[in-house]
């Protein structure tokens, strides 16, 4: 029989489980689809209640709405918002217009959902963000119904209700900023490409077959999502006071082509000559590189100075050397033309790292002889 004591000590001991339990449950929801999930049944759920205490006649219009409403970020969510509510207006204004001014009935109809149809189209070809106004233009000409402007009036209020729930949800429920989001897009791109140029160099030192397009895909999905979510942001700070987005992301898309670089290089080992004498530099270059990444990627969007490059410099200067050593000794000219090509080519990619990462310091840098105010990681 278990005393007292024993079970006390089996409480004690489940409790740490139940925390790391709930932690990663937190973390599960707080993940991208998980999160979107949450709020877009809140954003429905609202929605359909508010539409029933209101007595509005086809709460579907509302719902709808907040269904696709829900965006990745606060930023784009209340963009979408805003965009789906004047898309509405302007296709109801429109559909009324075409019924007044042609009428309705037989051939009337069709003159204006044709009429309709084709200027909201021509609208929405110039300002793509309202082509949502095709549905009311749409559907008010084809059924305009016994009180045309009441009816109007009632889809564009259950479209506002819609877009305002879920811009609700956003803010509310799980809030996800767009530029705080893409910065951290930004962070994990940096460090996919310090883990591809491991991946290379690890191909060129040895008979390694590993396939790198997975991380190349990582990095180009990184990318696409930092690029999304910069163009949904709505905080508008001035230049000076922060590193840029938009050039972080083009540095960032630059190293990523240097990288295709040492891909293709990789593609076969180094010759037996030169590899002994260049493995080490080469590995130890590397994995300066990949770790200044993942901590400059850190500073640059937390707005902390960025590491020191100096060791980087003088391990990627160190393979530079190294290759000019081998040619002034003879061996290139001895070696085939395609390994000749593949050792200064290495030399070469290295060059272009260089580069890349002056590139990427000097963000930073302008960013403080401005003498700006960068906010903190936790904005």
């Amino acid at each position: 029989m278990k005393g007292p004591s024993a079970s006390s000590g089996q409480r004690r001991l489940r409790w740490p489980r139940i925390l790391g339990s709930c932690a990663r449950g937190l973390g599960l929801i707080r993940g991208d689809p998980a999160r979107l999930a949450v709020q877009t049944v809140l954003a429905v759920l609202v929605t359909y209640a508010a539409a029933l205490w209101l007595h509005l006649p086809e709460p579907s219009w509302a719902v709808f709405s907040a269904l696709f409403v829900i965006q990745g970020s606060i930023g784009g969510t209340l963009t979408a918002a805003m965009d789906r509510v004047q898309g509405a207006v302007l296709g109801a204004l429109l559909a009324l217009l075409c019924v007044s001014v042609i009428g309705t009935g037989a051939w009337r109809t069709i003159l204006s959902l044709v009429t309709g149809v084709a200027i909201m189209s021509l609208i929405a070809g110039v300002r793509p963000q309202l082509n949502y106004g095709l549905v009311p233009v749409a559907v008010l000409t084809v059924a305009p119904g016994t009180e045309l402007v009441e009816d109007g009036l009632l889809k564009i209020a259950a479209i506002g209700l819609g877009a305002a729930a879920g811009a609700l949800a956003s803010v509310l429920v799980l809030p996800r900023q767009a530029h705080r989001a893409a910065e951290q897009h930004l962070v994990q791109a940096l460090a996919g490409c310090g883990a591809l140029l491991s991946a290379c160099m690890d191909k060129l030192l040895s008979q390694d077959e590993r396939d790198l397009h997975p991380l190349h895909a990582r990095i180009a999905r990184e990318l696409a999502l930092a690029g999304s979510m910069s163009r949904q942001t709505r905080l508008r700070r001035k230049q000076e006071q922060y590193v840029l987005l938009s050039s972080l992301l083009n540095q960032v898309e630059r190293l990523w082509y240097t990288l295709a670089m040492a891909d293709r290089l990789s593609a076969r080992p180094l010759p037996d000559a030169v590899r002994e004498a260049m493995a080490a530099p080469v590995r130890q270059a590397a994995g300066e590189a990949e770790r200044f990444l993942y901590e400059a990627g850190q500073a640059l969007t937390c707005g902390k100075p960025p590491p020191a490059a100096s060791r980087f410099d003088a391990l990627a200067q160190e393979v530079g050397r190294l290759v000019e050593r081998l040619r002034a000794e003879g061996q290139l000219s001895q070696a085939k033309r395609e390994e000749a090509e593949q050792i200064l080519g290495l030399s070469l990619a290295w060059q272009q790292l260089s580069r890349n990462v002056e590139d990427l310091l000097a963000l930073a840098s302008a960013d403080q002889a401005a003498g700006a105010e960068i906010p903190a990681c936790g904005r």
